[in-house]
């Protein structure tokens, strides 16, 4: 009896050690943002899983067979010698990989504006800088990303991680957008894709608009890239497309212009965005926007990932681009014409249950008229939508400056009726 109350009391200790290890883990991946460290925090977790798997049979194989049977034992061996190899081989790319990872960490390519145009984005966010930097720096144990201290995790797109960052030399926030191409693409891709994406960061970080993110540099750190960009405190449009939290149509006309902007001056420059939709258009405090994530779509469209999967958001993709045909700023004026349907409506105008039938509606069928969910919607704004909609690219905005110009029209006439009615009254 008292054998058998000190195997259980053996194993609830066990149990307890387990969830404590359990806990450690989920606070370590959190603070190890990828790269060896987190494939080393996630193969010492497979081990001991495999660990407990082989203490688990001590649970229930027991009710089954004697405890005298060698069954039990054979099982546990064979549990923990798999535990052992997987440990030891998972290993082996540690010291395998490492003269290669010493050199990819310093390929930080700085893409950064000039001094006074930095010290004029530092000033705006000098305040919460200022409050963190007055913990002394041997105190934090901050992980960090190339330069980039990690301060929290603030968002998760289809291809990596956001995290609010700070980057000691020049005392700033930044947004870093992480991006590991080796678990999207086949190997033999990753290099060119890399390639690609470099060239079209290095072109984008050139824009200067007030209505696109603001990049700052590029770089990878192990085997994780990453983009540091303009931290922006605001929220993207996403929460604003479901019904219930939707933006007078006035707001969505606003939004909607200086996203026009935003793209004829990137399409003025030779840069296609491929990929808008409501998740790459920050609205700020003060009514402004942001469009984000030029040039990664450009990088990564083309390739299929390992699954076979084209990158890229059906939903908003234009009829030419479903088709693979060469793309022009038309396009970027489809898929915001797509934004600014759901906008209104809090619907989207394409859709169906899989790939094929999304693509069948961009390319073959007509959306619902917007007024059957927003009657609020008036004649002008309905011809702006239907023209910025035309699937056959010749009868569609040529270019985005004209389809924010008539938007302008309309926000002129409603501020004009406004007025009229405030004489009035």
């Amino acid at each position: 009896m008292e054998n058998q109350l000190n195997f259980w009391m053996a194993q609830v200790l066990i149990l307890v050690f387990y969830i404590m290890t359990l806990l450690i883990y989920n606070r370590a991946r959190n603070e190890y943002i990828g790269g060896k460290i987190g494939a080393a925090i996630n193969l010492i977790m497979g081990f001991l899983l495999i660990l407990f798997l082989s203490d688990l049979v001590d649970y229930f194989m027991v009710l089954v067979l004697s405890s005298q049977d060698d069954t039990i034992q054979i099982i546990k061996i064979l549990l923990r010698l798999t535990a052992i190899c997987i440990l030891f081989f998972g290993g082996l790319r540690f010291f395998i990989g490492k003269s290669r990872t010493i050199g990819v960490r310093q390929q930080t390519v700085d893409l950064g504006r000039p001094d006074q145009q930095a010290m004029d984005i530092q000033s705006e966010v000098q305040a919460p800088v200022q409050k963190e930097a007055a913990i002394p720096k041997e105190k934090r144990t901050m992980p960090k990303l190339g330069r980039y201290e990690i301060l929290e995790q603030i968002g998760r797109g289809a291809m990596g991680i956001v995290y609010k960052g700070r980057d000691p030399v020049l005392n700033r926030l930044t947004a870093i957008k992480t991006i590991r191409f080796s678990d999207e693409f086949d190997n033999d891709k990753v290099d060119t894709i890399k390639g690609h994406f470099y060239r079209e960061a290095e072109l984008v970080a050139k824009l200067s608009h007030p209505n696109i993110v603001t990049i700052y540099d590029v770089g990878e750190d192990l085997d994780l890239t990453f983009l540091a960009m303009e931290y922006l405190q605001g929220e993207s449009l996403e929460k604003y497309v479901h019904r219930g939290k939707l933006l007078s149509v006035k707001q969505c006309l606003a939004i909607i212009g200086q996203a026009c902007d935003a793209l004829e001056y990137a399409h003025q420059h030779d840069i296609i965005h491929r990929d808008i939709k409501p998740a790459n258009i920050m609205l700020l405090g003060d009514g402004s926007i942001k469009v984000t994530d030029f040039g990664i779509a450009r990088a990564t469209t083309s390739t299929k990932t390992r699954t076979g999967i084209i990158k890229g958001t059906p939903y908003y993709m234009s009829p030419e681009q479903t088709k693979g045909n060469e793309l022009s700023g038309g396009s970027d004026v489809f898929s915001l014409g797509i934004v600014f349907y759901q906008l209104l409506t809090g619907r989207l105008p394409f859709d169906g249950e899989n790939m094929a039938a999304i693509m069948y509606q961009i390319t073959s069928v007509n959306p619902t008229p917007p007024t059957e969910y927003n009657p609020n919607i008036s004649k002008p704004i309905l011809t702006v939508l239907g023209r910025a909609l035309e699937k056959d690219i010749a009868k569609r905005y040529a270019r985005a400056k004209e389809m924010g110009k008539h938007i302008r029209m309309i926000l002129d006439k409603m501020a004009e009726i406004e007025a009229k009615k405030g004489s009035k009254g």
